[in-house]
């Protein structure tokens, strides 16, 4: 694992190459109320039941480190769009995508519209992708 020293940012390569510019996290949830609800809610969820994480403020999206960057969360009007990687494909209605983004790894998404869809299923699938480098 490799940190940038600009950034804070970890990586797995050394030297891999990104951007170092933030942005203010409330500006990804400007005029998104619903999305900024959610965010809280799934954030809460996991540092209470998988682990503490790190928020990180890109200008694409928000990530979730953990031990590596586990968990990607757009902010949409009325929703809240999360992608997260596993070492396999999933196969539920849930799944808006799961597509292969290597020989090992899938990376899936799934938009959030209420609170009670962050529930055990969902947090089994974040817990697994949380430790999935471990």
């Amino acid at each position: 694992m490799w940190t940038c020293l600009r950034c804070d940012r970890i990586f797995e390569k050394v030297e891999q190459i990104h951007s170092c510019q933030k942005v203010p996290l409330e500006q990804h949830f400007k005029n998104k109320e619903k999305a900024k609800e959610l965010f809280n809610h799934l954030v809460k969820r996991i540092e209470g039941e998988i682990g503490k994480c790190q928020i990180i403020s890109l200008p694409c999206c928000v990530h979730l480190f953990g031990n590596y960057d586990f968990l990607a969360t757009l902010p949409k009007k009325n929703k809240l769009e999360i992608r997260f990687s596993l070492n396999r494909e999933l196969n539920s209605p849930r799944l808006k995508q799961s597509v292969p983004v290597s020989l090992k790894y899938f990376k899936n998404c799934i938009d959030l519209l209420t609170g009670d869809e962050i529930n055990e299923e969902l947090l089994e699938w974040l817990n697994e992708s949380y430790h999935l480098k471990d």
